[in-house]
């Protein structure tokens, strides 16, 4: 019995070395498109070609024996470094290799959206399922005028008063100077720099930021020459002198087709990246603290 089980193992260690040894094996065999296998991991012969290319700026074939060997080496030490960076899992707190990774799957991802070349048809529903986003900004120059008046409801009322009377007399074609000096209102500054006489022309963009709601509200409304009507707010009675207003433009689309081009192409893009992350979502194991559960909000 001892011989048997003797002979049975010399033959199975004699056929585990021809196994491991033979001609062919993935062991001992580099596939024909492979140029090395760096512990199983292949570099290619057409990467290899295109690197010995871009880095020498000459052809492959007229490129030097010694110029392969270099770049040969690269590789190899290229590809050792990442293998070492995933057996340290560098990725877990090197955020330059995190954003890399994160950037090659969303290319990996996208390619071919980005490939994807959208029929007119495609563009011009896009655009007309879109119209508000292309429109033109509308330009103005104005004046956002204030009667200063405390917190006291008396303060209020009079401060009103003055800058209804204000308004009647910049309707009566009264001029602004005059008006301004009479009922006392000043600048309120906020479209205006030091020195300023008025505004300049100023995109409405840049006036909704800086005015509060209401008074913005009020001056979008308006036509060049036109006046508000008395708008009350916490620093007290403001007006709006409407100075010149070029309104928005609705934007046909021949002069909106590369926006629209644009447009659909990150539309694309983001409903690809948001199937995919849904995706990843549902195949991991992710569990949130409590207060990270509350940061999440509804489900979409």
């Amino acid at each position: 019995m001892a011989l048997f089980a003797l002979g049975a193992l010399v033959g199975l260690a004699i056929a585990g070395y021809g196994l491991l040894t033979a001609k062919g094996t993935r062991s001992h065999s580099v596939p024909p498109e492979v140029l090395a296998l760096v512990n199983n991991r292949p570099i290619l012969r057409s990467d290899f070609m295109t690197q010995v290319q871009t880095q020498f700026n000459v052809p492959f074939v007229q490129s030097t024996p010694v110029q392969r060997r270099q770049v040969l080496e690269d590789m190899l030490a290229e590809e050792l470094q990442v293998q070492r960076g995933l057996e340290i899992d560098l990725p877990s707190f090197d955020p330059d290799v995190r954003s890399a990774m994160v950037a090659g799957v969303e290319l990996e991802i996208s390619a071919d959206v980005l490939a994807l070349q959208p029929s007119e048809a495609q563009l011009r529903s896009f655009y007309a399922s879109h119209l508000s986003q292309y429109v033109s900004e509308g330009q103005l120059r104005m004046r956002d005028l204030v009667v200063k008046s405390g917190p006291a409801p008396a303060a209020t009322e009079h401060g009103l008063l003055q800058a209804q009377q204000a308004v009647a007399a910049l309707r009566a074609s009264v001029p602004l100077a005059q008006v301004m000096q009479h009922y006392g209102l000043q600048d309120s500054g906020a479209l205006l720099a030091a020195g300023q006489a008025d505004t300049g022309e100023i995109f409405e963009f840049a006036a909704r930021a800086k005015l509060g709601a209401e008074v913005y509200a009020a001056a979008s409304r308006l036509q060049t020459g036109q006046v508000s009507d008395p708008i009350r707010q916490s620093d007290g009675v403001h007006v709006v002198v409407m100075l010149e207003h070029r309104m928005p433009v609705q934007q046909d689309y021949a002069s909106a087709a590369d926006k629209v081009w644009t447009d659909y192409k990150n539309s694309a893009l983001a409903q690809v990246r948001d199937a995919e992350v849904r995706y990843l979502r549902s195949r991991a194991d992710i569990l949130l603290s409590d207060d990270a559960h509350a940061l999440e909000g509804p489900k979409p």
